[in-house]
């Protein structure tokens, strides 16, 4: 911690935080990341439909509501 902080104090920074629903392509693939046993490759072709709204409301810069 010492030698952290140490090197903390030679850097301008800014730590900030982004709930997950500011960004809800990256807390579904880590939910997703958090349930796998082993490793698994996701094909851009062949996304699961939740997860492909999610991208293209980011991509369009729309907020993603969650329902359910």
């Amino acid at each position: 911690m010492r030698n952290i902080r140490n090197l903390l104090s030679l850097m301008n920074f800014k730590i900030s935080i982004i709930f997950r629903e500011g960004n809800v392509c990256a807390d579904w693939l880590a939910n997703k990341g958090s349930h796998l046993v082993g490793y698994e490759e996701i094909d851009i072709l062949n996304l699961d439909l939740a997860f492909k709204g999610m991208l293209l409301m980011d991509k369009a810069s729309l907020p993603y509501i969650r329902h359910g």
